[in-house]
């Protein structure tokens, strides 16, 4: 049996509509999944050191949990949400004063890091009796500072802050003020901020490097 052109013409408009409207229809039951890449929050008394981690010679004097009112307003408006505090210490060489170590942890979200690595490396330059010089780091991120401030001396003679109680009666008068080296790490990874703040006499930097280092590794 011959098939008329017309005809067939009509048969094929016929099969591509049919073809189409399937296709259609099976696209639109196709169930669309959203992936959501989840990102691990470290707890901070998980990462926080311990006294086995600490340098030989460093004893752990404290070792606790922050609090909102531990935190400036600031900090809050950050987004700060959790936070840890260890501090050691250990003998100077010498004998004269002590050294101590400062670990800090917080966690905020991601999108204020740097805002709050800056504001921390404000912090700890802030002090006007110490020269500062930037410290190299490396295998800390990308948002890792580093630097050390020196003090002229380890006593130095200051004007006493005038008492408004008795103003003009004590301004001739000076005080003794003992001042510190430090050396600072501020780094971060994800949501997890941390700085590493070391002071005393000569402060250990290889030491700290060290100590930020294998935080770092620590942090999931």
């Amino acid at each position: 049996m011959h098939l008329s052109r017309k005809l067939l013409f009509s048969l094929v408009i016929c099969a591509a509509v049919f073809c189409a409207g399937c296709t259609q229809n099976l696209s639109s039951q196709v169930p669309v999944t959203n992936i959501t890449v989840s990102v691990p929050v470290a707890n901070p008394a998980q990462i926080a050191f311990t006294q086995s981690e600490v340098p030989q010679g460093f004893t752990i004097v404290e070792s606790r949990a922050k609090t909102p009112a531990d935190v400036s307003k600031l900090a809050l408006d950050l987004g700060w949400q959790d936070g840890y505090v260890v501090r050691c210490t250990s003998p100077a060489q010498g004998g004269w004063g002590e050294i101590g170590i400062v670990q800090s942890i917080a966690i905020y979200p991601e999108r204020t890091i740097k805002d709050v690595i800056a504001l921390a490396e404000q912090q700890g330059r802030s002090d006007s009796d110490l020269t500062y010089t930037d410290l190299p780091v490396q295998d800390l991120g990308n948002n890792a500072r580093a630097f050390s401030g020196k003090a002229s001396a380890q006593i130095l003679i200051k004007p006493t802050q005038a008492n408004p109680v008795f103003a003009g009666m004590n301004e001739n008068e000076v005080q003794a003020v003992s001042k510190n080296d430090v050396a600072e790490i501020i780094f971060s990874k994800g949501n997890t901020f941390e700085v590493f703040r070391m002071t005393g006499p000569s402060p250990d930097i290889a030491m700290l490097v060290d100590l930020a280092q294998k935080a770092y590794a620590k942090i999931p």
